[in-house]
């Protein structure tokens, strides 16, 4: 539809005008040493939307065909969602690991199966595309598969961050929760566009639109989180309660992959023993002279 091509060329040409924005607003808010690797996923976002709308417009400067156009298109976008799906993997670690930092315990065990999830997402991607035989519809399976597990780990993070943002000592006003507010925004519209794009590949296709959509509200979201200033009680040290279950669960975690220590059962045994039979032998004793006496 026309006026979809329309919509979805007027809000890539958006996009990285906000993308910019919120990644300005995050070095200002100095979350380039607090999650780097949020900031290199903003960077890198930039940076390869500024060179996809190039490819958009390259038409207008050079005689490409349209199927060149949308093939590099593709190509480039893929690879790039290729390197945002690693940033990504990483920025949601650097939120666990800032969120779960008053239950080192819990943390740790988290982190390792987080990393087991990761390892199986790829080899599900590409065992789910193997049977392709062409390389471009190759590389579009395997992206398409990598998206909808990359939004299921995204969308994991945030209901996560809404169920365990007040216990940990946060709240939705931290910058913790709207990054993972954003990425969840673009999982749910990921998921949607994957199913829509195995049927229409086109470039202004509807699953192009919604993604386009949502990208401009997640950075919106964005902007106003980093630009926005942050209570003081959001970067201070979380604290716990001492009635809070999640201390018991993190001496749980803790001892997890520990050995415990042994115990010398049988000597503790034999130096009771030899303790008692001392004692009855005094007592004897005593019992003896005082009849003599």
């Amino acid at each position: 539809m026309a006026w979809t091509a329309q919509l979805v060329h007027g809000l890539t040409l958006v996009e990285p005008w906000l993308n910019l924005l919120a990644l300005v607003a995050a070095l200002r808010a100095g979350l380039a040493k607090r999650f780097p690797a949020i900031t290199f996923y903003l960077s890198l976002r930039f940076l390869s939307g500024v060179v996809l709308l190039g490819i958009l417009n390259m038409h207008h400067f050079t005689s490409i065909s349209a199927s060149a156009q949308t093939w590099a298109y593709i190509y480039v976008y893929w690879t790039a969602y290729f390197a945002g799906a690693v940033a990504i993997f990483f920025a949601v670690q650097e939120i666990f690991n800032e969120l779960m930092s008053p239950v080192p315990g819990l943390q740790r065990l988290g982190i390792l199966v987080f990393r087991w999830v990761g390892v199986a997402s790829v080899v599900i991607s590409i065992g789910a595309a193997l049977p392709i035989r062409e390389n471009s519809e190759l590389l579009t399976s395997i992206g398409t598969q990598l998206m909808k597990c990359t939004s299921i780990i995204e969308l994991c993070l945030l209901a996560f961050l809404a169920l365990a943002v007040h216990s940990l000592g946060r709240s939705f006003r931290s910058v913790m929760f709207g990054i993972g507010l954003g990425f969840g925004m673009e999982a749910g519209s990921q998921l949607i566009a994957s199913a829509l794009l195995v049927r229409h590949h086109a470039l202004y296709s509807m699953g192009n639109l919604i993604l386009e959509s949502v990208t401009i509200l997640t950075f919106m979201t964005w902007s106003a989180y980093f630009f926005l200033p942050e209570p003081a009680a959001e970067r201070n040290a979380a604290t716990l309660p001492v009635s809070s279950p999640l201390i018991r669960w993190n001496e749980i975690a803790k001892a997890l992959g520990h050995s415990a220590p042994h115990v010398a059962v049988g000597g503790q045994a034999q130096a009771f023993f030899l303790q008692d039979v001392e004692k009855v032998v005094d007592k004897i004793l005593t019992k003896n002279s005082i009849g003599i006496s």
